[in-house]
């Protein structure tokens, strides 16, 4: 397991500041409307500021009201463990003061335990670490958990992109080479049931762009072809099972957020960057479905898009900078809001 390197709340640093919005401006994909959860810097290079060129406006992610709300992420029993490599290490994450977790307690979100505990992003502790855990897909059917699996390969690609653009490349590269690595066996058969087992070798295409230091451009198309053919994958399920996903891709991400933050700091950066991106997927996801011609799922969507807004407020830069709240039950209270809105769906 890494050795945790703990980063204070506010931190004042010479190096260059990685704005969230910015950088999903960088890597949405195509169609997605990218809504930002911090506030946007100008500069960068051409692409980081492509969100317009294809019609992918960002829609500000101001700090809801809610948090919470009362509506807690899990009831008693029904915590979800952030696992690193089965270890089963449960984070508080209360709505309204109920516990999503104790060791042992409830559902573990253990999955496949990804923790290999490499340290990344110099010196900054951005190791495998505990927590990549398939959290909130105990009771999942197999389409329903595929969407989520999809969702997290690319909300681990999503976190690399930015920080390889943002020159940050040892990180990036951990983040990039992540799901062929060790997720994507998760996938494999039921991709290669839909005719759509070449995921593999672009994502391998993808890690080893990376890893060889190609220019930007090349590793963003890499990018563009993994996220095509998720898309394609995605396009075949029902919006029933796509939301069903997303929604339990939003407790891998209070999951992953709860490794990241202890004691008022950082203590794993990797992971925070991980819980950022998979909420930029589960956004642009919901995005594309509150634009749907089916008026039910777009009303869910749009519900899913405003238990999001109160997120913006757990987030700082995408090095973990900033003033902002360091609290998992606020990700988890979006994510339990997100399911009363879906209760209904048919």
């Amino acid at each position: 397991m890494t050795e945790e390197i703990k980063k204070p709340r506010r931190v004042v640093a010479a190096r260059r500041s990685l704005a969230l919005g910015t950088l999903a401006a960088a890597v949405a994909g195509p169609g997605a409307h990218a809504a930002a959860i911090a506030p946007k810097v100008s500069g960068g290079p051409d692409w980081v500021q492509m969100a317009s060129a294809e019609g992918e406006g960002e829609a500000a992610m101001t700090e809801g009201e809610g948090e919470g709300e009362g509506e807690a992420a899990s009831g008693e029993g029904e915590g979800e463990a952030a696992a690193g490599e089965g270890e089963g290490e449960g984070e508080a994450a209360s709505g309204e003061g109920e516990a999503a977790s104790g060791e042992g307690e409830g559902e573990a979100a253990a999955g496949e335990g990804e923790g290999e505990g490499e340290g990344e992003g110099e010196g900054e502790g951005e190791g495998e670490g505990e927590g990549e855990g398939e959290g909130g897909g105990a009771a999942l059917d197999a389409e329903a958990a595929l969407m989520r699996d999809l969702g997290f390969i690319e909300g681990h690609l999503r976190a690399g992109m930015a920080l390889y653009e943002a020159g940050e490349m040892k990180a990036a590269k951990t983040h990039i080479g992540h799901p062929i690595e060790e997720k994507y066996d998760a996938v494999a058969e039921p991709l290669a049931e839909r005719g759509h087992d070449g995921l593999k070798d672009q994502l391998q295409a993808l890690a080893a762009a990376a890893e060889a230091g190609e220019d930007a451009g090349t590793v963003r198309e890499r990018y563009a072809a993994v996220r095509g053919t998720i898309e394609e994958v995605r396009a075949e399920a029902s919006a029933k099972h796509k939301i069903t996903g997303l929604i339990a891709l939003t407790r891998v991400a209070g999951d992953e957020y709860s490794v990241a933050v202890k004691g008022g700091e950082i203590s794993n950066l990797h992971e925070y960057q991980d819980s950022w991106g998979f909420l930029r997927v589960v956004a642009d996801e919901a995005t594309e479905l509150s634009e749907s011609a089916d008026a039910q799922v777009a009303n869910v969507a749009q519900k899913m898009l405003g238990a999001l807004e109160a997120t913006g407020a757990v987030y700082g830069d995408l090095q973990g900078e900033g003033d902002y709240e360091m609290d998992p039950g606020v990700i988890y209270g979006a994510a339990a809001r997100m399911e009363l809105a879906a209760a209904g769906l048919t």
